[in-house]
């Protein structure tokens, strides 16, 4: 990604995704805002439904993204952790 070296450990079910890149985070100081951590990633079959319980919490969804394969969204929970909520399919 943008020219950095993304390496992901695990299967095709779960994994984690390491991924380093100082001119990214040179430029833009708001990907360092979980340092060390950037952001926890997790997948889901109903994404709707899922944000919804989010906004019910009193969380703030942002970013939402249609891609290929899949669609997502992001939000901070109350320990301003960021999290990226995904559906494939």
């Amino acid at each position: 990604m943008l020219g950095g070296h993304t390496i992901h450990i695990g299967t095709d079910d779960a994994y984690i995704a390491l991924y380093t890149n100082p001119e990214v985070q040179a430029a833009d100081p708001t990907f360092n805002k979980g340092e060390p951590m950037n952001h926890i990633g997790i997948t889901v079959d109903d994404l709707d439904a899922v944000e919804a319980k989010v906004v019910a919490a009193g969380l703030e969804p942002f970013n939402h993204g249609d891609y290929d394969p899949g669609r997502r969204f992001y939000f901070f929970d109350w320990n301003h952790i960021e999290w990226e909520v995904v559906s494939y399919g």
